[in-house]
């Protein structure tokens, strides 16, 4: 019986969709640009999220892994973030020789850590994307890829374009007239020579920033005489972010440490401890990220502020000149903050003269300064830098022909530091304002990755052909951000890569809070934050993405009851006796102490918080059904 103004069931005639609600019957082409961190994490990530339902491909430009860490070889090269921070969440490497690593040592770990998940296979090496372009009527990118061991070209399509192509490798020679008119050896230090010896010459190392810092001492050490050159003042850290093990060690002097061979016996054989020691490094070094340390004018940024203008009064104490010219008034943090062992001790070495003067120009047989001196050397090390503009590092077009190089015109600009304006279904890499201050750029990037997944879960289950961020969401998240970094001590005037630069104007590397902020963000995007294309199969059914009413188990003669699969459930925490009697219970306590475990066992009703003791997850997600992969809680 119809009642008035009811419809009749044979009345809808919505389209449904042939298929189950977990087959989203296609695969997700995605094409990585770069095998640095970057590439590696999303080699390793995209397949154990989202197996079947993604074809990868990996295109670098080198020959091997390690992207940053592969290409950068000159004297001195290592981290500034203390080795136990500077590694994947999922892979605690016991081995470390020492704290603060050098980049070869990282190189090896990054490649190591890709060949143990087996990640090589989606990789394709000395490969260059040469174009791509957006196609709105196929939703998809359409890319023009060299091989550059046959110097032939051949085409490439993606639903999703990822670019890792790093944010410091886009190295580029300073704007000095006659640069090239010298008849010596010179050189970049992002493509330093390593056959280069400058034992006993003369040499002029050019630039005051990280690498600069790093190189001096190295150089000092064998050459008979060095021009260093750097124009801006810059504080030189006593201690660096990772002060406090340093001080435990009683190596605040050297400013480094390496791990005992009893140590590492430690760490190999008790994953909880090497898990522990990394944690309680990490913990002091985001302590630094704190409202009270990087606030500007807080007694705490204060009082950080005096210990090193302290440190850099004691140890230029016999070259009063030098620290006049490079004693700075900003706080420390404006520019990046570098450890730098052994560089102020260089300084004031008899072989070592230090110039602050600009350079006019360069001759054949040295470099002319603003007062007309010639200062003749054998070799020129230019240290200066890398094109931080986030310029494409090839012809790209998205949305409407807009090409990638306008859309970060004036002021590079990105949602979370990912997802650029009129740029659909691309995610990028270390974009502008993604750094977490005082941590390294793992937590970032994995962070960043987990944002890709979601999005590509997304697109699958929902049947979406493009995804980009709404222009006036990107526009307010900036303005957010700005707000944020303006009373911070990144926001203060300085000249430093962080502004191109400049010494006014935005502050590209930081993010509006710490690293922990940044991770919740990327893991619970707004997706109301987004516009949507869809599949043409969901016209005339905006629900069609529902299905057939049914599951691939109903097909396949699967498990229909996958959600009493230990790692699908929740296990809630068992209180303790105290929380059980209502004493000292907290329920802001208990989402922290309720995370799911994955793989977690059905007896195991509340699993080690150690994170070591946690059963692996394999990358092989074979095992696990559609539905799991697309609609599960891992």
């Amino acid at each position: 019986m119809v009642f008035a103004g009811q419809l009749h069931f044979s009345q809808f005639k919505a389209p449904i969709i042939p298929r189950a609600i977990d087959d989203p019957g296609r695969k997700l082409r995605v094409v990585t640009v770069g095998a640095g961190i970057s590439g590696v994490t999303t080699a390793i990530r995209l397949p154990q999220h989202l197996g079947k339902h993604v074809d990868l491909q990996i295109y670098e430009k080198n020959s091997d892994i390690g992207g940053v860490w592969l290409e950068n070889k000159y004297p001195g090269v290592a981290c500034d973030i203390p080795a136990p921070c500077f590694q994947f969440l999922f892979e605690n490497n016991p081995n470390w020789s020492k704290y603060y690593a050098s980049g070869q040592e990282i190189c090896s770990y990054v490649q190591g850590v890709a060949q143990k998940f087996g990640v090589r296979k989606y990789m394709k090496f000395n490969h260059r994307v040469t174009n791509a372009e957006w196609n709105e009527d196929e939703g998809k990118w359409h890319l023009m890829i060299k091989d550059l061991t046959t110097d032939k070209e051949f085409p490439d399509v993606a639903d999703v374009l990822v670019l890792g192509w790093g944010m410091l490798n886009n190295w580029e020679w300073p704007k000095v007239k006659g640069l090239h008119s010298f008849k010596g050896p010179y050189m970049h230090s992002a493509n330093y020579d390593t056959s280069f010896d400058p034992t006993g010459k003369r040499v002029a190392v050019v630039g005051g920033g990280s690498t600069g810092i790093q190189i001096l001492p190295h150089i000092q050490k064998v050459a008979s005489h060095v021009d260093h050159y750097m124009r801006s003042r810059n504080w030189i850290a006593p201690i660096g972010f990772g002060a406090i093990e340093l001080e435990k060690r009683e190596a605040l002097s050297e400013g480094n440490f390496a791990y005992t061979a009893e140590e590492k016996r430690l760490f190999n054989s008790n994953p909880d401890e090497c898990h522990r020691h990394r944690r309680e490094v990490e913990e002091a070094m985001n302590d630094y990220m704190t409202e009270s340390g990087f606030t500007y004018g807080t007694p705490r940024q204060q009082a950080i502020q005096k210990l090193f203008d302290e440190h850099m009064k004691k140890m230029l104490e016999t070259k009063p000149e030098i620290l006049e010219s490079m004693l700075p008034s900003y706080p420390p943090g404006c520019r990046r903050l570098t450890p730098g062992p052994g560089y102020l001790e260089a300084l004031v070495q008899p072989n070592v003269n230090f110039i602050n003067k600009e350079i006019d120009h360069v001759e054949e047989k040295g470099i002319v300064t603003e007062d007309g001196v010639l200062h003749e050397v054998d070799a020129i090390i230019w240290c200066t830098g890398f094109n931080v503009d986030f310029v494409s590092r090839f012809p790209m077009k998205g949305r409407n022909g807009v090409t990638w190089d306008e859309v970060m015109d004036p002021e590079p600009e990105c949602y979370l530091g990912s997802i650029p304006d009129q740029m659909p279904n691309c995610h990028l890499y270390m974009g502008p304002n993604c750094g977490a201050g005082a941590g390294g750029s793992y937590i970032v990037i994995e962070g960043e990755c987990e944002l890709l997944v979601s999005c590509l879960k997304k697109m699958l289950r929902e049947k979406i052909k493009s995804m980009s961020i709404k222009p006036e969401r990107l526009k307010q998240y900036v303005a957010h951000v700005n707000s944020y970094l303006s009373t911070s001590i990144f926001g203060q005037p300085c000249k430093s890569w962080f502004k191109r630069g400049k010494e006014e104007g935005r502050n590209l590397a930081y993010y509006c809070g710490n690293a922990l902020n940044l991770l919740y963000a990327q893991r619970h995007p707004r997706w109301e934050d987004f516009d949507y294309t869809y599949l043409d199969e969901m016209e005339g059914n905006p629900m069609s993405w529902l299905g057939n009413g049914y599951t691939l188990a109903d097909y396949s003669g699967g498990s229909r009851t996958n959600y009493l699969d230990p790692e699908e459930i929740d296990f809630p925490p068992l209180p303790t006796e105290e929380e059980a009697e209502g004493k000292n219970a907290s329920v802001d306590d208990m989402p922290l102490r309720a995370k799911p475990v994955v793989g977690a066992k059905y007896s195991n009703m509340r699993p080690s918080s150690s994170v070591a003791s946690l059963p692996h997850q394999s990358a092989d997600t074979t095992t696990r059904s559609a539905g799991a992969v697309l609609f599960g809680r891992a």
